[in-house]
């Protein structure tokens, strides 16, 4: 019930040279060190990565490394929890134990570590092709500027993660975008470490995007492979269900209770005192706040909606035509590798609103309290952080 402090922009700013040494970022960044170090991009003419942007070969050489990194820091944190009791204070005492929700939890969790996958033998083949210049590592390691942008990425990256975090997430509870896609995170209300993962497959595919300054900056490949650590690690302890462990996040756990509160990660929550959505206690008795969700009932049990089943039958084949083209490697005309790419980044997004509007089950049971202002801006925002960088990638990787 205590009050968190409301943060500022200019602690913010302030602790931001501190963010690797005085937070969790730590830990994460000596991962991601070590795998780079360890198991090195093979760029070459004749490496897998030439052969295309989703190849058997690729997926296969890489998939492993991701899912015992992935599951293994998640079990981690789930087993030292929730059987080790190295944590004393949950969010919720009487805690019974879920096994249907962790089994939900690391199916979605899952699927996300492969779809990360993908979107790195992407990347690799724009750099393994020239679509995508990059600085190599004797660069990197061997001059100044490159030892200066190696640095630079090092630590701007957790910065840059919590602004797009933001924006990424609102555009998320766009309400047809959340009846359709971000309500799957949402089932955890209580959440457990393998809820930060658990997300629907078209918001893997949006919050990946975080990627963006990878595409439009020349920078080492270990920028691109530090903030895919940063994006697929740093959501195990944040969503642990306890108060007191180093990496725990009270403002993240009441997101999760209360729905419409708490967007920004805990560093960078001025931007919810901005936009008037800054939750600081687990009162439920606030007037006018936003009110405590029920259990959404995670549980692999349940059959999947036709509603569910349809929108993200429909958006994988928003993303076939890339697919097809891109493998086949077949020239194409510029018009017709916009529509594609367009198709490929925006048509998710359409067709929540589509499926909202067809189906009046669950889509009417929680809707997103925005402003038409609000509407706009973080649509906007959304479209520059999430749409655009899927499409662009795709757009790369049929330009030939």
């Amino acid at each position: 019930m205590t009050d968190i402090p409301k943060p500022t922009l200019s602690g913010w700013i302030n602790q931001a040279p501190f963010i690797l040494i005085i937070s969790p970022n730590f830990v994460w960044i000596l991962i991601s060190l070590f795998i780079y170090l360890n198991n090195p991009y093979d760029l070459s003419p004749d490496s897998y990565a030439s052969q295309g942007p989703i190849t058997y070969n690729f997926m296969v050489s890489r998939l492993p490394l991701w899912l015992t990194t992935t599951l293994g820091y998640f079990s981690f944190w789930h087993i030292a929890l929730y059987f080790l009791n190295l944590a004393k204070r949950p969010y919720i005492a009487e805690r019974t134990y879920n096994i249907d929700k962790v089994a939900h939890n690391v199916f979605w969790t899952t699927s996300g570590i492969v779809i990360w996958t993908a979107v790195e033998n992407v990347f690799c083949y724009l750099w393994a092709t020239g679509r995508l210049h990059y600085i190599n590592d004797a660069a990197s390691f061997g001059t100044y500027s490159g030892m200066l942008s190696f640095i630079t990425a090092m630590m701007t990256v957790p910065l840059w993660r919590s602004f797009h975090f933001y924006f990424a997430h609102r555009f998320l509870h766009f309400t047809p975008l959340y009846q359709q896609v971000h309500s799957l995170h949402h089932r955890n209300t209580d959440i457990e470490p393998f809820s930060g993962l658990c997300m629907h497959p078209v918001e893997h595919l949006y919050y990946y995007s975080c990627v963006l300054p990878s595409l439009v900056f020349t920078c080492s490949p270990y920028a691109f492979l530090w903030n895919g650590v940063h994006l697929l690690l740093s959501p195990a302890a944040s969503h642990s269900g306890y108060e007191d462990h180093f990496q725990s996040d009270a403002f993240h756990y009441m997101h999760h209770r209360y729905f419409e509160c708490n967007y920004a990660g805990t560093d960078a929550a001025f931007m919810d005192i901005w936009f008037g959505t800054f939750r600081g206690n687990l009162d439920e008795n606030q007037a006018g706040g936003p009110k405590p969700r029920d259990d959404a009932k995670s549980t692999l049990r349940i059959v999947p909606t036709k509603e569910f089943i349809t929108y993200l039958s429909l958006s994988a084949l928003s993303l076939a035509p890339w697919l097809y083209y891109s493998a086949m490697k077949k020239i194409i005309s510029l018009e017709m590798a916009y529509a594609i790419s367009l198709l490929a980044g925006f048509g998710p997004v359409f067709l929540s609103v589509v499926m909202s509007s067809a189906f009046q089950s669950r889509a009417a049971t929680e809707k997103v309290s925005m402003s038409m202002f609000g509407n706009i801006l973080h649509l906007s925002m959304g479209t520059i952080f999430c749409s655009a960088p899927v499409s662009y990638a795709c757009w790369l990787c049929l330009n030939k």
